[in-house]
């Protein structure tokens, strides 16, 4: 096994990391009322954790411009931004990986609110989140035979990625719809 490859697998178990935080938040949906913590406030939040902060991903702003990528495997193509370093295209089985980074969590959930309807897929969830210092983004997908997940973080803390570095790295984990 590769450098990349071993990176970008922990890269996508760190980034699995950030979405179960969400999901245990209560990942708010695009029509459901949000509040604040701080507003709120919470008894049962351990003073230890900080808490995880989710809000729908913004669909407004200038377009993002995008390109398909040849995915190895068999999906095809996939969009990305075209503004995207892509460091990691593979797939084993029914399912791949692909991992890019130079593009930041935010611009992330707005390129794939519109990208991923275009090219046939439904976009499940898209949202940004933020524990602690960490932020990021978390869009969940079908479509073409496929479920996926796409998480970006700003920061990877603890490692860089070869030729991609350790800020705005996104990873896109594709299986089988079953």
């Amino acid at each position: 096994m590769n450098t990349y490859r071993s990176i970008a697998l922990v890269l996508a178990s760190c980034a699995a990391g950030l979405s179960v935080a969400a999901c245990s938040a209560g990942t708010p949906s695009a029509n459901s009322s949000t509040s604040s913590p701080a507003a709120t406030g919470s008894a049962t939040s351990s003073p230890s954790k900080p808490p995880v902060i989710s809000s729908p991903a913004p669909t407004t702003g200038p377009p993002i411009a995008g390109s398909m990528l040849t995915i190895k495997g068999k999906i095809g193509s996939f969009p990305v931004p075209k503004a995207a370093k892509v460091g990691e295209n593979m797939s084993g089985g029914s399912s791949l990986l692909v991992v890019f980074g130079l593009v930041a969590p935010a611009d992330v959930a707005r390129f794939y609110a519109t990208a991923l309807p275009q090219a046939g897929y439904t976009v499940t969830s898209n949202s940004l989140v933020s524990q602690g210092g960490q932020n990021g983004a978390i869009i969940q997908f079908t479509g073409h035979g496929f479920k996926g997940n796409i998480e970006s973080v700003a920061q990877f803390p603890g490692a860089a990625i070869a030729g991609l570095g350790a800020t705005n790295v996104t990873t896109v984990v594709m299986s089988a719809s079953a």
